[in-house]
């Protein structure tokens, strides 16, 4: 994956609605973070974003959706979600949409 910036992924539909909500429920973790100081995003976290948004769209809950994102991110090819479910994200699919 290429490096990502928050004005690329507010542009493909995260909204600032949706980042602060995920960021007051500790599902995403900014570097910096307070009252008049702008936010800091590490790539990882701007990865675990992009792939929430991506799985929240498709009818996942932000929970799952954040856990699934890191696992994946982690290296774990399949996440496991319920028992006799597993999530296989195709990162040459997630590559291809960008473009």
């Amino acid at each position: 994956m290429s490096e990502l910036t928050l004005q690329q992924l507010l542009d493909h539909g995260l909204t600032l609605r949706q980042l602060e909500h995920w960021v007051a429920r500790d599902l995403l973790r900014p570097i910096t973070f307070g009252h008049g100081v702008p936010r800091q995003w590490p790539q990882e976290e701007l990865r675990v974003a992009d792939l929430m948004r991506r799985l929240v769209t498709a009818g996942f809950t932000a929970e799952a959706a954040a856990r699934a994102a890191r696992a994946h991110l982690a290296g774990r090819p399949l996440v496991p979600l319920v028992p006799g479910v597993v999530l296989a994200i195709d990162t040459d699919l997630l590559t291809r949409e960008e473009t």
